[in-house]
């Protein structure tokens, strides 16, 4: 299934408010527990190339000093 960033956004916003229903459209979803949300939101993620916290990578940036003009 193609996943939309709205999709993905209203989805971490019910995680967000630990709500198990989201509103996609006029379609309403309703989910059995946290962890299902948790996986779709994997995929969604996933699948729109989205970085999770996990996959993050944190930038070091090194600036060559001296004494000196």
């Amino acid at each position: 299934m193609a996943y939309t960033q709205t999709q993905l956004n209203a989805l971490e916003t019910a995680i967000a408010q630990g709500a198990l229903s989201v509103q996609f459209g006029e379609r309403r979803i309703t989910y059995h527990s946290l962890a299902e949300m948790e996986r779709l939101r994997n995929t969604m993620r996933s699948e729109l190339g989205v970085a999770t916290p996990a996959t993050a990578r944190a930038r070091i940036i090194n600036i060559p000093t001296g004494k000196g003009l």
